[in-house]
């Protein structure tokens, strides 16, 4: 029996889905894994791609776009494995640097979610960080480094390290630990839930690591950019900014919430003005403003 569930939450995917797919082709040969690809309703040919052409995958097909979380959710649902593979529909990662991943699981029973370097498309890597704090958001639009330590990239070969958070593109998880603490949040349609969930598994007691010994590249923002939709750092605004807030909220209550965000509009007012001024570049206020300010995400239809 496999070992590892690779689940693929696709969205307009259709021109990353095969070259995603393909390397997890040898990984299941051996029998090491299985494949679930969540389709939500994309409405190219992200679905027919992986009916005709990778057929030892099992396809669900979502009758509406759940988002990131929700569809990792439907497809951990048919899962058996002892292992889950979280992974973006853009990310290539060969067998392997899977099975250094799952050796370093192996060995270590503490650790509960493991991810591998990434290399994104400009050539620079993913990084891991602390998780977001109220200081952190403040402190990031006042322009100051609260985070050097611990903000750094994972690149090829680095030593494994502990870490708070781990981005969500690819994670390897126990499956039994990503069940005990209720998968992932569904309030979260897309960004933070990675982030929401690697906060409860390290307060279940779990620990979470980055192995640079494994490698795997990712272009970063696909599906945002087959949206079309406004996209500021890299992220569909909405969505990050509501996604945020929900975070905050959960995790530090509605007052730190609300005062985070109060705050922060006044740090980035503050630093707009002073570009203005000086007559330099971009003005990040003027962004800020036209996004969500102390919204929520929609709770998910039943």
């Amino acid at each position: 029996m496999a070992e590892i569930t690779a689940i693929l939450v696709t969205y307009r995917s259709e021109s990353t889905i095969r070259a995603a797919l393909t390397p997890l082709k040898e990984a299941y040969d051996r029998g090491l894994l299985d494949c679930i690809v969540v389709e939500n309703a994309s409405g190219d040919a992200t679905i027919q791609i992986v009916e005709d052409e990778f057929s030892w995958v099992t396809a669900i097909e979502s009758s509406q776009n759940l988002g990131f979380g929700r569809g990792c959710n439907l497809g951990l649902e048919r899962v058996v494995t002892p292992f889950v593979l979280f992974l973006n529909p853009d990310a290539i990662f060969e067998v392997a640097e899977i099975v250094k991943l799952l050796e370093f699981l192996r060995a270590n029973p503490l650790a509960a979610i493991v991810a591998p370097s990434i290399r994104e498309g400009d050539g620079s890597f993913q990084h891991v960080e602390r998780l977001p704090t109220p200081w952190t958001v403040v402190s990031t639009a006042l322009g100051l480094p609260w985070n050097t330590r611990a903000h750094r990239e994972v690149v090829p070969e680095d030593e494994p390290v502990r870490v708070e958070w781990l981005a969500g593109a690819i994670l390897l998880a126990r499956t039994d630990v990503i069940r005990s603490v209720g998968g992932f949040d569904p309030r979260f349609f897309l960004y933070f839930e990675e982030t929401d969930l690697c906060r409860r598994v390290s307060a279940a007691g779990h620990e979470l690591w980055a192995v640079g010994g494994a490698c795997a590249s990712h272009v970063s923002g696909a599906s945002a950019e087959a949206t079309g939709d406004r996209v500021v750092g890299g992220c569909l605004a909405d969505h990050f900014f509501q996604s945020r807030f929900y975070y905050l909220k959960k995790h530090f209550g509605w007052i730190a919430a609300i005062l985070t965000e109060v705050a922060e509009l006044v740090a980035l007012l503050a630093r707009s003005i002073g570009r203005a001024v000086r007559g330099r570049g971009p003005r990040p206020f003027r962004d800020r403003i036209r996004a969500p300010i102390c919204s929520l995400p929609s709770r998910p239809a039943e």
